[in-house]
C-alpha cells in the first residue's frame, strides 16, 4: 500500500495506519510537495500555488511554519524525506510510496506488454490495477489555487487509461461486459466524443443497435443545445454505417472507427511522450498547476535520503511580487513599449529609470503595467508598485511612508526601519543595492515627491507615470521621458470592439469611427462611451454617436487635460446612465479615505439596515458594473480601488443639496461603526487577555459577529484592511469624530505591535490617547497611552516610552485600577531592563508581582513573573529563574492563557540549558516547538529549534544539533528577524556561538546571551 495517497482525498499511511495532517494549509503544502515529489520546490513556486492574488506579506513565514509543522507531524521514517535546501524544500518519496507514481508505473507496464488483444490479458490486468488505485476525484479536500488544474490534468491521465482498457476489451470481443463500463464513464463525462463511439460500437456488437443509435443521437441533442456543434465525421461515419448495418462493423478489431484520428495507442496519455510513464517516476510536470510548471531541480530519489550539507544556510531575499493586474483590452502603444525596451539593455549608458506622461485618462498606468508584466522576468528579484495618488493632495503619499512599504517588503523588520527620511533612504538604497528589480512608481505629483524613492543600484530599473513633464528628473537622472498622448482613430476604434464586440462595429464602421473622434482618442472616455453601448443597446452606435455630436459640453467633457479641458463632463454623462442604485454607490465610494475598499465595507455604505461581514449579492452586481465603466478597478476577489481623479470627480457629486449631505454623514457613520465592529472581533481574537472596552457603535454587526475562527483568519483580515485601518483613523481624527478614533487605535494596537509597523503604531495610538482624553474616556486614553509606551519601546526610545508609560499608570490609578497600574509599572520595569538596568527592572517587577498576587491568577501576573525570570537570569541568579518561570507556567494554565504558558514554557527551558540540563531543557523545548507550530508562531518555533540545537550539541549530537539549526535559520530568515545572523554563526562555527565547555568538563551556555 502507498504511503502517499493523492488519486483521491489526501492521505497519509505508514503500516496501514492513517497520520492525521490537520489544517488546510498544511495539507495544500504537503500536496504540492508530492505533485513534485523529488524535485526542489522554491518557496516563490510555494507561494505561487498557495496564494494566486493578494499574497499576504506573511506569505514566506505561513510557508516556514506550515512544513515545520509537517515534519513535527510526519512520522520518523518519513520526517527524513522531507528535506530543506537552499531556496526551498524536498520531499523524497520512494517508486511505490506514491499511488500516483504507483499508477504511472502500471500504466507503463501495461505499454509494454505485447498488444492489447485476446491474448493481452496481462495489459488488462496491469490496466484495471492501475485504475484500482483512484478512491475518487483527485486531491480531494485541499483547497488552493493549484488545485483545479492540476485535478484536470490528472483526471485526463486517468480518462486516457480507461479509453486505453476499453480498447483492449473491444480487442478481446469482449463488448458486452465493456457496456457497463463505458455507460459510467459517459455519464462522467456525457459530451466525450471518444467514449461515445466505443459504447455505441460495443452496444452494435453486443446486438443492441437501437440503443447504439440512441446514444450517438443523444450526443448530437447535447452537442447543439449547449455548444452549438455537430459530431465529428468519426461518428457521424460510425452512425451511418449502424444504419446501414456494415458488416465491417462485426470485425473484432477496434481499427480506425474505435479511435479518433491523433489518438496515441496502447495506454500511453493523450499529448504526453512515453518517457513521462516511465517506471519508478514520480510526478512529472504536467501535473503542476501552470503558473508553477516551471519547477526545480530534478533528481532521482535516493536511498537512503542523502545527508545535509554542511555549509550553512543562506538567507533568502524577500521576493516582492506586487504589481496590481494589467488592465483588460490593452491596445495599441507599439511605439512606447519599444522605447521602454531601452530600460533592459546592457549598454554603459542605458537608462535606469523611464517617466510615462500624459493627460489623466489616457492609460499611462495601463502602458507600465502591460510592460512591467511582460518583462517581469528580467527582474528576478521581484517588483515594487505604488500608487502615489499624486494628485489628491489630501491623500499623497509622503516619501517617508512609502520607504517604510517598501523596507518592510523587502523583509526589513518593522523595528529596524529607523524613523525619519533621510535615514530611510540610506537603508533603502543599500537593501536594494546588490537586487535586480523594477520599481513602478505611479501617479507621480512631482520630482520631489519621487526623488527619494529613486534606488542607486545600476540592477534596477524604476517606472514613473505622471501627469506632467518630469523635466527635472530628466535633467538630473538621465530618466527616459515617454510622452502618452491619445489613442489614433483605428486603435479608438479596436477599443470599442473589444469591449461592444465586433458583430456590432461591423454593424456600423461609420458610426463607430465618429463616436471614436468624438472621445477625442482617450481611453477614458472610450470605455466609459462603450459600456453606454451596453447598457442602452437600443440606441446604437449611431444613436450614441448623434447625442454626443452637437453637445459642446460634452464633446469639452471628453477633451484632453493639456488642452485645458477635464474628463468631468464625460464622467458625469457615464454617471447619468447608471441607475439610481448605482450612482449612489459609485459617490459613496468616493468617500472613503483609504486606498481600496472590499465589498462588505461598501455594502456598509448604502446599505440602512444592520451590518454585514460579507455583502449581498446585489452590491457585488453594483459593484462590478462600476467595474465595467472603469469607475473602480478589482485588485481581488471582492476588492476595489479607483484612480484619484474619479475619486475627486465622484467627491465633487456629494454634498449637492441637504438631503445627500445626510446621506454622506449617515454612510461615513455607518462606515465607521462596520470597521470598529470587525477591527475589534479581530483584536478580539489577536489579544483575549487585553481588557476588553464596550463598544461605543450605533450600527452592529449582525450576519456573523465572530467572523474569525483564528489568529491566522484574523491576521489576513488586518494585512488587508490596515492601510484602510490607518486612514479612517486619521479622517476621523481631522474631522474630530473623537469616538471613531479612539476605537480604531485600540482594534489596531495589537497587530501594528505584532507585524512591527512601529511608525503607525505610533501614530494610531497617539492619535487615539487625545481622542480618548477629549472623550474623557479615560480607560481607554490609559490603555492608548499604554500602547504608545510600547510603540516608543519597540523603536529604542527610551525617554519617548517612559513619558506614556508614566501617564497609563497616572491614569489607572486616577480610575483606583491597581492591577493595571502594577501590569504597567511592570512596563516600566521591562523599559529600564531594556536600559541596560538589571537591578532597577527586577525591583520594579518584584513589585508588581506583588500586588498583582492580590487579585489572584492572571495572564499579566504570568507575564511578569516570566519578565522578573528573564531579570534575575541575566544576574546569573538560574535558580531563582527556573523557579520563577515555572511558577509563570502554573499561573498562566490556571487563567487558561495558553499563549503566556507558551512563551514561559520558552524561556523555562533556556534557564535549563543554562543550569546544565541539556536532557531536560530539550523535552521541554521540543514540548514548545510543537505548541508554536500548532499556533502558527514563527519567531516562537525559530527560537524552539534553535534551542533545540543548542541542547543536542551540550549532548554532544552535533549532526542533530546542525538540523535544527538549519531550521530556524530558514524560520527566522523567514520573518527578517534578525536572530537567524545568530544561528548562523552556530553553524559556521563561531565559539562564542557554541555552548563552552566548564571548568567540570561539561558543556555548559551560561556566557551565551539571553533572548
Amino acid at each position: 500500500m502507498p504511503v502517499y495517497s493523492i488519486l483521491g482525498p489526501l492521505e497519509v499511511r505508514v503500516g496501514g495506519v492513517l497520520v492525521e495532517v490537520a489544517r488546510p494549509r498544511r495539507r495544500a503544502v504537503l500536496t504540492y510537495l508530492l505533485l513534485h515529489a523529488n524535485d526542489r520546490v522554491d518557496v516563490e513556486q510555494l507561494i505561487d500555488a498557495l496564494w494566486a492574488e493578494g499574497t499576504p506579506r506573511t506569505a514566506r513565514a505561513q510557508i516556514h511554519t506550515a512544513v515545520s509543522a509537517l515534519k513535527a507531524a510526519l512520522p520518523e521514517e518519513l520526517r527524513t524525506g522531507l528535506v530543506s535546501e537552499a531556496t526551498g524544500y524536498r520531499l523524497w518519496v520512494g517508486a511505490e510510496d506514491l499511488d500516483l507514481a504507483v499508477f504511472r508505473q502500471r500504466l507503463a507496464s501495461a505499454r509494454g506488454c505485447p498488444g492489447i488483444g485476446a491474448e493481452s490479458e496481462q495489459a488488462r490486468r496491469a490496466l484495471r490495477s492501475a485504475l484500482a488505485l483512484w478512491r475518487g476525484p483527485a486531491l480531494a479536500g485541499v483547497d488552493a489555487p493549484f488545485v483545479e488544474p492540476a485535478r484536470a490534468r490528472l483526471e485526463e491521465e486517468r480518462f486516457s487509461a480507461y479509453e486505453a482498457l476499453a480498447d483492449g476489451e473491444m480487442a478481446a470481443g469482449r463488448h458486452a461486459e465493456l457496456i457497463p463500463l463505458l455507460t459510467g464513464l459517459l455519464n462522467e463525462y456525457p459530451a466525450r466524443e471518444s467514449i461515445v463511439r466505443r459504447l455505441a460500437l460495443s452496444l452494435y456488437r453486443a446486438g443492441r443497435k437501437t440503443d447504439a443509435l440512441a446514444v450517438v443521437r443523444r450526443l448530437r441533442v447535447l452537442l447543439a443545445k449547449e455548444y452549438g456543434l455537430d459530431p465529428e465525421k468519426g461518428i457521424v461515419d460510425l452512425e451511418n454505417a449502424m444504419l446501414r448495418g456494415d458488416l465491417a462493423l462485426d470485425a473484432r478489431e477496434v481499427g480506425s472507427e474505435g479511435r479518433s484520428e491523433g489518438r496515441s495507442e496502447g495506454v500511453r496519455s493523450e499529448g504526453r511522450p512515453d518517457a513521462d510513464l516511465r517506471a519508478g517516476a514520480a510526478v512529472a510536470s504536467e501535473v503542476a498547476a501552470p503558473e508553477a510548471a516551471t519547477g526545480g531541480e530534478k533528481s532521482a530519489p535516493p536511498s537512503p535520503a542523502p545527508p545535509r550539507q554542511a555549509a550553512p544556510l543562506q538567507p533568502t531575499w524577500p521576493r516582492p511580487a506586487q504589481l496590481p493586474p494589467p488592465t483588460a483590452g490593452f491596445v495599441g502603444r507599439d511605439h512606447e513599449l519599444t522605447r521602454l525596451a531601452r530600460l533592459l539593455t546592457s549598454e554603459s549608458d542605458a537608462p535606469r529609470a523611464a517617466a510615462v506622461t500624459g493627460p489623466a485618462g489616457v492609460g499611462k498606468t495601463s502602458l507600465a503595467l502591460i510592460w512591467a508584466h511582460e518583462h517581469a522576468g528580467a527582474f528576478p528579484d521581484g517588483q515594487l508598485f505604488v500608487d502615489l495618488h499624486g494628485y489628491d493632495h489630501s491623500e499623497a503619499e509622503s516619501p517617508e511612508g512609502v520607504l517604510e512599504r517598501f523596507l518592510l517588503a523587502l523583509g526589513i523588520p518593522g523595528h529596524q526601519i529607523p524613523p525619519g527620511l533621510p535615514k530611510r533612504e540610506d537603508l533603502f538604497r543599500s537593501a536594494m543595492a546588490e537586487r535586480r528589480m523594477l520599481l513602478v512608481l505611479d501617479n507621480a505629483r512631482d520630482y520631489r515627491q519621487i526623488s527619494p524613492l529613486l534606488p542607486g543600484s545600476a540592477h534596477t530599473r524604476t517606472l514613473i507615470t505622471s501627469r506632467i513633464r518630469l523635466g527635472s528628473l530628466v535633467a538630473d537622472t538621465g530618466a527616459l521621458p515617454v510622452p502618452l498622448d491619445v489613442l489614433p482613430l483605428e486603435e479608438s476604434v479596436e477599443v470599442l470592439t473589444r469591449i461592444v464586440g465586433a458583430e456590432s462595429v461591423a454593424a456600423a464602421p461609420q458610426s463607430a469611427r465618429d463616436l471614436a473622434r468624438l472621445c477625442g482618442g482617450l481611453p477614458l472616455a472610450l470605455r466609459i462611451s462603450a459600456v453606454r453601448l451596453l447598457e442602452e443597446p437600443a440606441a446604437g452606435l449611431t444613436g450614441l454617436a448623434t447625442e454626443l455630436s452637437p453637445e459642446a459640453d460634452r464633446l469639452h467633457g471628453l477633451g484632453l487635460l493639456d488642452g485645458g479641458h477635464t474628463v468631468s463632463h464625460a464622467l458625469e454623462n457615464s454617471c447619468r446612465r447608471l441607475t439610481a442604485a448605482q450612482i449612489r454607490l459609485f459617490r459613496l465610494l468616493c468617500l472613503h479615505p483609504g486606498d481600496s475598499v472590499g465589498a462588505a465595507a461598501a455594502q456598509a455604505m448604502v446599505d440602512q439596515g444592520d451590518l454585514r461581514f460579507t455583502a449581498h449579492v446585489e452590491v457585488r452586481h453594483l459593484l462590478r458594473v462600476l467595474e465595467t465603466v472603469h469607475l473602480v478597478d478589482r485588485t481581488a476577489a471582492d476588492r476595489y480601488r479607483m484612480h484619484d481623479l474619479v475619486r475627486l470627480y465622484g467627491r465633487g457629486l456629494s454634498g449637492l443639496d441637504d438631503a445627500d449631505q445626510t446621506q454622506d454623514s449617515l454612510a461615513l457613520q455607518r462606515l465607521l461603526d462596520w470597521y470598529i465592529n470587525v477591527a475589534q472581533a479581530a483584536h478580539r481574537v489577536l489579544a483575549p487577555a487585553m481588557p476588553a472596552l464596550p463598544m461605543d457603535v450605533r450600527h452592529s454587526l449582525t450576519d456573523n459577529p465572530t467572523p474569525f475562527p483564528d489568529e491566522s483568519a484574523a491576521l489576513d483580515w488586518f494585512d488587508q484592511e490596515a492601510a484602510n485601518l490607518i486612514a479612517l483613523t486619521k479622517s476621523a481624527a481631522e474631522h474630530g469624530d473623537h469616538r471613531g478614533v479612539w476605537q480604531l487605535a485600540i482594534a489596531l494596537g495589537a497587530y501594528l505591535s505584532r507585524r512591527h509597523r512601529v511608525d503607525a503604531l505610533v501614530q494610531t495610538q497617539a492619535l487615539g490617547e487625545q481622542a480618548a482624553l477629549a472623550e474623557a474616556h479615560h480607560a481607554a486614553a490609559a490603555a492608548l497611552a499604554n500602547n504608545l509606551g510600547i510603540a516608543h519601546a519597540m523603536r529604542r526610545d527610551p525617554e519617548a516610552a517612559q513619558q506614556p508609560f508614566e501617564r497609563a499608570v497616572a491614569a489607572y490609578r486616577d480610575l483606583g485600577d491597581r492591577q493595571r497600574a502594577a501590569q504597567i509599572s511592570a512596563n516600566l520595569g521591562s523599559l529600564r531592563y531594556d536600559l541596560g538596568m538589571p537591578h532597577e527592572a527586577a525591583a520594579a517587577h518584584s513589585a508588581a508581582i506583588e500586588t498583582l498576587r492580590e487579585f489572584g491568577d492572571s495572564p499579566a501576573l504570568s507575564a511578569v513573573l516570566a519578565n522578573l525570570g528573564l531579570t534575575v537570569g541575566d544576574l546569573g541568579r538560574h535558580e531563582q529563574a527556573r523557579d520563577l518561570f515555572r511558577e509563570a507556567i502554573g499561573v498562566a494554565e490556571a487563567c487558561g492563557s495558553d499563549y503566556r504558558a507558551g512563551y514561559a514554557r520558552s524561556q523555562l527551558a533556556w534557564t535549563l540549558l543554562r543550569l546544565g540540563e541539556a536532557d531536560e531543557g530539550l523535552e521541554l523545548s521540543r514540548e514548545t516547538l510543537a505548541y508554536a507550530l500548532t499556533i502558527g508562531d514563527p519567531l516562537l518555533a525559530g527560537r524552539m529549534h534553535d534551542q533545540i540545537g543548542i541542547a543536542q550539541a551540550m549532548r554532544g549530537a552535533w549532526d542533530e544539533a546542525r538540523a535544527a539549526w538549519e531550521e530556524a535559520v530558514a524560520t527566522l530568515t523567514g520573518i527578517g528577524s534578525s536572530e537567524a545572523d545568530v544561528v548562523r554563526a552556530r553553524l559556521r562555527g563561531e565559539p562564542d556561538a557554541l555552548p563552552a565547555v566548564g571548568a567540570d568538563g561539561k558543556p555548559n551556555v551560561a556566557a551565551l546571551p539571553s533572548r
